[in-house]
């Protein structure tokens, strides 16, 4: 089921959804269950990511099929930080604490620390999500506008446009910019580090960036032309910075969801109704392409329940998704679902368009509606 922004409106009793989500909570067994199912798709990721290094890097396989193994290492190292890096950093992978903080560790080897991952995703984005000066994560000044509470900048007319192949350099932002520039000013976004820089968390990313770049740069330098290695490092991080950009946009920033300001209700029983407001689900429909995309996405096609039950682990997030859904639609609580990744992708280039447009001659009605 899917609203226009305007339905966030009717916002049901606090109590009621948080009472439907206790009641579709899984038990003991099926998580346990669904652990086992983690654990057995980080194996074959790590098996795809091994392998397609090894044919892409190191083997003198002819050029059509090391082209090939480069879009599979791509989708791998996606799998790696939506499946594996993102459980261990919710503490979901295992219910060993120095397992996870192990497999956390996984995206600084991808090249963004860890350490503020988990500040900006755990503690501001899942507490605060679409809420401007808080979640960094819809912070893309000078690029782009994703709230309606931003400012405005002229160049922002065709972000509808140019956004899109901006999104595949995250990646190569968070390595080189992002995390730099949060470490110098102290500060994500709008809200400052409370955790302390301590020389000891400065080498650990420090390490954790000489790491990413020895495994993806100077070891495949052994072995191919300097320019071969710096276009594949290019094209193979541009892909993985699309993904991860993309899943996330298709389940915060769409014109199905709320941005509400800071004074919004999200503590305790509000925080349920206000993920159910902020973030969006997308449907699966199609046999076997679907069943990829939810592979490859690790349950962040889910991102309701993910935001609702962070530690529980993705691979039973479709399960309880069913539940929870039939249980909101009994209830008539508004639950907003993508019927599929196209009317996903859609619904966020509907929004780019809307924020692209200048609020001094925007219709006010459309932008009052995009915040409650």
């Amino acid at each position: 089921m899917t609203a226009a922004p305007d339905a966030a409106q009717q916002t049901p009793s606090p109590s009621l959804v948080a009472a439907l989500w206790r009641s579709v909570s899984p038990s003991l067994e099926e998580i346990r269950r669904a652990r086992r199912r983690l654990h057995g798709k980080a194996v074959m990721i790590l098996v795809l990511v091994v392998t397609s290094y090894w044919a892409l890097v190191i083997s003198s396989l002819p050029l059509l099929l090391r082209l090939g193994a480069g879009v599979s290492l791509a989708c791998g190292l996606v799998a790696v930080g939506t499946s594996i890096m993102h459980d261990a950093n919710h503490h979901s992978f295992s219910r060993r604490r120095w397992l996870n903080r192990l497999l956390a560790h996984t995206s600084d080897a991808l090249g963004a620390s860890s350490w503020l991952w988990r500040i900006q995703h755990n503690t501001l984005h899942h507490a605060n999500a679409n809420v401007v000066g808080f979640d960094a994560d819809i912070a893309l000044s000078p690029f782009a506008r994703l709230a309606p509470s931003q400012p405005w900048h002229w160049w922002y007319r065709w972000q509808y446009l140019y956004i899109w192949p901006l999104y595949g350099f995250m990646a190569v932002k968070n390595l080189l910019v992002s995390d730099v520039w949060s470490m110098v000013t102290g500060r994500l976004d709008r809200q400052p580090l409370r955790q302390p820089r301590t020389p000891a968390v400065v080498i650990r990313i420090t390490l954790g960036k000489l790491f990413h770049l020895a495994w993806a740069v100077v070891i495949p330098l052994m072995f191919n032309p300097w320019w071969v290695v710096v276009a594949g490092y290019l094209a193979c991080s541009w892909l993985v910075g699309f993904v991860l950009a993309i899943v996330f946009q298709l389940a915060h920033c769409v014109d199905v969801t709320a941005m509400p300001d800071e004074t919004a209700p999200r503590r305790g029983d509000d925080f349920a109704v206000h993920q159910l407001r902020t973030t969006a689900d997308i449907a699966s429909p199609i046999p076997g392409l679907g069943h990829a995309f939810r592979w490859l996405v690790g349950g962040l096609d889910h991102q309701i329940e993910h935001h609702l039950a962070p530690r529980l682990p993705h691979t039973l997030y479709p399960r309880t998704a069913a539940r929870f859904r039939a249980a909101c639609r009994a209830h008539g609580v508004t639950y907003h679902l993508h019927p599929g990744v196209w009317s996903a992708l859609r619904s966020h280039a509907r929004w780019l368009r809307a924020m692209s447009v200048d609020p001094g001659s925007a219709p006010t009605d459309r932008l009052a509606a995009a915040v409650r």
